[in-house]
């Protein structure tokens, strides 16, 4: 088999280094991918430079997360999957044998990891090994379940994002968001963040708080909602003043029906604590945010009485990715404020450097592995996903 390119994480905090493999073959219930798409975003950048403190496969590996691209090669017992497909690929690894996978919740499978990322269960260090060429690749490998099919109208930059925006609806699910319901999200101006209020919007919610540092995207997120200004409101914590006070002012006094906690690594699990004691009574805490540090802490008569759930949401499941495709496609939610940063395989250290910079939620970092022009780094074009 010929040669392929990829970029290695040899050592953390240290820069990838580009180089070949040969060419992957597809198993009996494999798929073959041709990457046209590898998202980064700014947890890869976490990631790699060790700050994330995350399991990683062993190195040197072949780095990346999410990738779209076109399927090349289907192994002889895959149905329904063709070559020419144009697809997302999941890259949640999960043992299907487990109590968790077989009970239905894959994402608590207790040997599942995020392929050539990190392991996200104590035995996800096994399964990383199992398919080790991550998406700054030419071509990734994956098991027939990973695959999801995108409508000819997805674009498919968009689609290298769907993990982080797959995680932003499953937790928005989770927290039963929906028509007539009011979101507080923290951490609005990431890229978790931005994804939220989006799906928010498309599922009809109809207020819509946001908190962040960032002035400057705050705004960003604000105009979002277009001429109905009302449904997005939001607040910087650099802002004087009492954030809760404002939650409840906002809501009417009776505090939001959800909270979708989405904080990047460094985050405050304090402020979550007291943005939780906000929520209207019988709401839903959803946290997301993998990053944050300390407790979250409460009272045991003050649980029992405000009776809201605090819930983790890890990924999404086929279903719900599925669903979110559909949704995009048919312009229910609209992703249209993405604007798309190119950079190839040769450049992914200047990728990296610049997604670690956070240049916001509406920013998406794509590496081209196909791609043989330098200087690609530019604001290319915003997202064609409608």
């Amino acid at each position: 088999m010929p040669d392929i390119r990829v970029a290695r994480l040899v050592e953390v905090n240290k820069p990838l280094v580009t180089g070949t493999v040969e060419k992957l073959i597809p198993g009996p219930k494999d798929v073959l991918v041709k990457v046209e798409a590898c998202c980064l975003v700014p947890n890869s950048y976490n990631i790699v430079t060790g700050r994330a403190g995350m399991p990683l496969p062993e190195l040197p590996c072949v780095f990346g997360l999410d990738v779209a691209g076109e399927i090349e090669a289907v192994g002889k017992h895959v149905l329904d999957l063709r070559p020419g497909d144009r697809v997302y690929v999941d890259p949640l690894l999960t043992c299907g044998t487990c109590h968790q996978c077989r009970s239905g919740p894959k994402d608590l499978c207790i040997n599942s990891c995020l392929r050539a990322y990190f392991a996200v269960h104590p035995g996800g260090s096994e399964t990383l090994k199992h398919y080790p060429i991550g998406g700054l690749s030419e071509y990734v490998l994956s098991p027939d379940a990973n695959i999801a099919v995108l409508p000819p109208n997805f674009d498919i930059d968009l689609a290298s994002r769907l993990g982080y925006i797959g995680t932003s609806f499953a937790g928005l699910k989770k927290a039963q968001t929906g028509s007539g319901k009011s979101l507080l999200i923290n951490g609005v101006t990431g890229t978790l963040g931005y994804a939220a209020v989006a799906i928010a919007l498309g599922l009809g919610c109809t207020k819509i708080l946001g908190i962040g540092r960032n002035k400057k995207r705050l705004a960003e997120v604000q105009e979002m909602s277009g001429k109905l200004t009302s449904r997005i409101v939001v607040r910087s914590t650099e802002d004087e003043g009492d954030i809760c006070a404002w939650i409840k002012q906002e809501t009417g006094g009776l505090g939001p029906d959800a909270m979708f906690d989405c904080l990047g690594v460094g985050g405050d699990a304090t402020l979550t604590s007291k943005y939780i004691d906000t929520i209207k009574a019988g709401g839903r805490a959803v946290l997301a945010a993998g990053g944050a540090g300390g407790k979250i802490e409460r009272e045991y008569s003050r649980a029992m009485d405000h009776d809201v759930a605090i819930l983790g949401s890890i990924w999404f499941n086929s279903a719900e990715i599925d669903e979110l495709i559909t949704l995009v496609s048919a312009g229910v939610i609209d992703f249209s404020f993405t604007k798309h940063k190119y950079f190839s395989l040769d450049e992914v250290n200047d990728a990296f450097k610049y997604v670690g910079n956070r240049p916001g939620g509406a920013i998406n970092v794509v590496v081209q592995p196909q791609s043989s022009s330098a200087g690609r780094g530019a604001l290319d074009r915003l997202s064609t996903s409608l």
